[in-house]
């Protein structure tokens, strides 16, 4: 269900009535009983229903007042440059307005703007117009600010748009530029914001005063649907009532239309913010000249940046739940000041100041062993009444579980000066109060949260309620303990955590080496060789100690196979001596290393097969030029 509204800053013909007051904003809504008038302050105006009809409440007739949004008209743009004309240095307003809704158009990064020209991008903003059909039809406006650097005529011609998928045209429009001083040019409209002084913190609630100059000519009637908008604020969805007064400027006082606007910055930081309303204005019919008709288009301000503070941490006192401001707190108030126990009582609190009152948030009551409370339930007005009127009421429900007591609690609660930069300690006080004996049982009943118990004897249908009784002593103690501290509080209960991280982290470095060593099978034969040339020649060295020469002989021949194995990706039992020299290089054979290498094979031989042996002696002095030999073959391991 669709609920047709205009807002009667809508363009609106010279025959309609007379345009509404800027102070005040109203609503028409159209029912079957005629038009209803719904102002900014709340009050609703319902005509007479015509004769032979009864009269309806204002919820039926609003609901009775249902139309649906035009979607289906072709869609159309419009374009026009605000004012049309502009001296040097002015500055204008390009405006794009289509009727579509805004989500569904898509503009151009950039624009074919003329050179000369510096576009900027401007407010942005949806409203619906009624049309014939009793339907609402959907426009949205985009606006550009517009800088012209030196004079002469402008021109940014046709380019598309996008709306609802399908390409939209955007008819040619020209820019004509004076120079400074001339006679009878003026500048586009624009908003001022007019930021607070002194320090901004994060969830302050900033009214912030929006204004637009009057030149004093009848042609600006005032502003509506004013908002800030921006990258990490909440603004409050009703600003409040607009006024006209003089204000200072630049050194200069001009009169101007006025509407505060309420807003919550939500992150620490710069935040760039940007006003826009749909400005009232009276522009002169073309087709009937002297004739006037009230019109609505969308304005903007400069952006502005607002610089916003974090709440210090230092010096926070208890019960602080997000209150910024200069608050007071009223002396509070009980339902009665004599109950029974067991019996509850309300517990009213008022406050008052200039803040965050709107979005107030309190604290909640200790828990105490002779208390049961709850939650406290705050204001039912709308926030931007509590905001107007300075005040707000909590209510708390609690319940005295004890005869003993002689007043409530004391409720912690604070603030936060944004002024003084400090906390201020508001903590609500305790009132006296009279406490006389319960029911038997009543106060146990509540300390338990028991539930009534119900008698199913066929012969007693009553319900009656049965006393709680404590058990007996247990009779042996429970398991001892060394702490009360939870288990996950204890430093052995993290480094507990780490050991499957850590046995998870050894199995992926134990497969990636895996996998490493299948891809590179050569650096497992040069790690084996690496170990078997170690063996070998401590082999060799030991026989050459002992003056044995067919030990050296067959140490030094192993060594050399170890060595050269990896090479050839052969066994090294496998190897001979031509397959040695192979891995020498040819200076290396030729030369004394080649000599040294047949030698020993020549000797091992002869050891092997019985033929004309070597001097042992003569073997042994081949020691340095073998050690030798394998530091280069080892080197290339």
């Amino acid at each position: 269900m669709v609920i047709a509204a205009t807002v009667c800053s809508a363009q609106t013909p010279a025959t309609n009535p007379p345009p509404v007051k800027p102070s005040q904003s109203t609503l028409i809504i159209q029912g079957p009983s005629g038009p209803m008038r719904i102002t900014s302050s709340g009050a609703m105006q319902l005509n007479s229903p015509p004769p032979g009809q009864s009269g309806q409440d204002a919820f039926s007739a609003l609901v009775s007042s249902a139309a649906s949004i035009d979607m289906d008209s072709p869609v159309t743009a419009k374009a026009e440059f605000d004012p049309p004309t502009v001296p040097v240095g002015g500055r204008a307003i390009y405006r794009i307005v289509l009727n579509a809704l805004d989500e569904s158009v898509k503009v151009p990064d950039q624009l074919p703007a003329p050179s000369g020209l510096a576009f900027s991008p401007g407010g942005r903003g949806q409203a619906y117009q009624p049309t014939g059909a009793g339907r609402l039809q959907p426009q949205t406006t985009i606006n550009f600010r517009v800088t012209a650097g030196n004079t002469g005529t402008f021109t940014v011609p046709a380019f598309t748009v996008t709306a609802y998928g399908k390409p939209v045209t955007v008819p040619e429009v020209q820019l004509n530029v004076v120079p400074a001083g001339t006679a009878g040019v003026r500048e586009a409209p624009r908003l001022l914001l007019d930021l607070p002084q002194g320090d901004i913190y994060v969830g302050q609630t900033l009214r912030i005063p929006v204004m637009l100059f009057d030149p004093g000519d009848g042609t600006v009637q005032g502003m509506s649907q004013t908002r800030i908008t921006g990258d990490a604020i909440f603004a409050e969805p009703t600003s409040f009532g607009q006024r006209r007064e003089v204000i200072r400027h630049n050194g200069q006082s001009y009169p101007a239309f006025i509407q505060e606007v309420t807003i919550t910055p939500m992150r620490e930081g710069p935040q760039t913010l940007v006003a826009q309303a749909n400005g009232i204005s009276m522009r002169a019919m073309s087709a009937q000249p002297g004739a006037f008709q009230t019109a609505s288009s969308l304005i903007d301000s400069d952006p502005v940046v607002l610089t916003v503070k974090a709440l210090p941490k230092e010096g926070r006192l208890p019960g602080f739940a997000g209150a910024i401001g200069n608050f007071q707190i009223e002396a509070p108030k009980l339902s009665t000041n004599t109950v029974r126990a067991g019996d509850p009582l309300t517990l009213t609190v008022i406050v008052r100041g200039d803040g965050n009152l709107g979005r107030l948030a309190m604290p909640p009551i200790p828990f105490l062993r002779e208390w049961q409370s709850f939650p406290p339930i705050g204001d039912t007005a709308p926030p931007f009444a509590i905001q107007q009127r300075g005040f707000t009421t909590f209510s708390y429900t609690v319940i005295p579980l004890s005869d003993q007591i002689k007043s409530t609690p004391a409720i912690p609660f604070c603030s936060f000066d944004p002024k003084q930069g400090t906390y201020v300690d508001l903590t609500i006080p305790p009132v006296p109060i009279t406490v006389k004996p319960g029911p038997p049982g009543a106060a146990a009943k509540l300390q338990s949260s028991s539930s009534r118990t119900r008698d199913t004897e066929a012969d007693d249908a009553t319900n009656r309620e049965q006393e709680l009784a404590l058990t007996g002593l247990s009779e042996g103690p429970g398991h001892g303990t060394g702490s009360l501290r939870p288990l996950q509080q204890r430093w052995w209960f993290l480094g507990l955590q780490l050991v499957p991280a850590a046995g998870i982290g050894g199995l992926l470095a134990w497969d990636r080496r895996r996998r490493f060593l299948e891809q590179h099978p050569e650096v497992v034969r040069k790690r084996r060789a690496r170990r078997g040339l170690r063996r070998q020649l401590e082999v060799a060295r030991r026989a050459a100690a002992r003056q044995d020469a067919a030990g050296f002989v067959t140490g030094a021949i192993n060594a050399l196979r170890e060595a050269c194995a990896p090479h050839e990706a052969a066994n090294p039992e496998a190897l001979v001596c031509a397959d040695v020299l192979q891995e020498l290089s040819a200076e290396d054979r030729a030369s004394r290393p080649g000599e040294v290498v047949r030698r020993l094979f020549t000797a091992a031989d002869a050891l092997r097969f019985g033929g004309p042996g070597k001097d042992g002696s003569e073997l042994l002095a081949l020691r340095p030029d073998f050690e030798q030999l394998v530091n280069q073959l080892r080197a290339r391991l």
